[in-house]
């Protein structure tokens, strides 16, 4: 192969490799969700990724959890939770959403501090 068809070739293969990266970017999006719950209510940041026509929430994202009057708290995937399960906790709270069971959880020193039950999307 000569150098200027090796040349061409790297060329390419970076645009095809940007192409790519362009539509998975594109297919991610941050969205907030709103829960009106027992206990309270709060919003999740999450980037949504799509694949084939459904949205899941990112497993490598952290989500922002917002609860008034308290300073936004990251949280993170639990890998321990059913694939399925929209899984997210730190050291302070844990967020599980499972269809229509979802639930939040602020714990301090291990004791559960607030409960936050029956949640559902506004």
């Amino acid at each position: 192969m000569s150098r200027g068809h090796a040349e061409a070739a790297i060329k390419c293969v970076a645009a095809l490799s940007l192409a790519i990266l362009a539509g998975a970017a594109s297919s991610a999006e941050q969205k907030t969700f709103s829960y009106a719950c027992r206990g309270g209510g709060f919003t999740i940041g999450a980037v949504v990724d799509r694949f084939r026509g459904t949205e899941r929430w990112s497993k490598s994202q952290p989500v922002i959890l917002r609860i008034a009057g308290e300073s936004p708290q990251t949280l993170v995937a639990d890998p321990d939770a059913a694939p399925e399960a929209d899984s997210y906790r730190n050291k302070d709270f844990e967020f599980y959403s499972l269809k229509a069971f979802t639930t939040l959880t602020h714990k301090s020193h291990g004791v559960v501090v607030k409960f936050y039950s029956d949640c559902r999307v506004e």
